[in-house]
């Protein structure tokens, strides 16, 4: 279960930016793209395992997903397909780029000082 070291490296960096604020995390959004890799429920899972016993510990994390989304280059359009396709929904051609979908970033720290 790779979310479990996800989760110690999100814990480690939301910890560096509450020590340089001086303040108390109460509540953390991420983003997590569907092709990411990531499972959110399993990253719910074992953020509140590595918080327990933590400043961080009772924190919220929002997690929010976010679908794939595809540029066709053949209409130019973009789409975001039903998977396990990976067609353009306007055209049905293959031959599209995936331009978002595959990332998991830390969209927020909420604090209290």
């Amino acid at each position: 279960m790779h979310e479990l070291s996800i989760a110690e490296a999100l814990i480690e960096q939301v910890q560096e930016i509450a020590a340089k604020e001086r303040a108390t995390v109460t509540a953390i959004a991420v983003s997590i793209g569907s092709f990411s890799g990531v499972d959110p429920e399993a990253l719910d899972q074992s953020f509140k395992i590595a918080t327990a016993g933590t400043p961080l510990a009772g924190a919220n994390l929002d997690i929010k997903k976010v679908p794939a989304k595809l540029l066709c280059h053949s209409c130019e359009k973009e789409s975001c397909p039903e998977l396990p396709l990976f067609e353009c929904q306007y055209c049905g051609s293959m031959d599209c780029e995936m331009i978002s979908g595959r990332d998991m970033l830390l969209q927020s720290v909420e604090l209290e000082s």
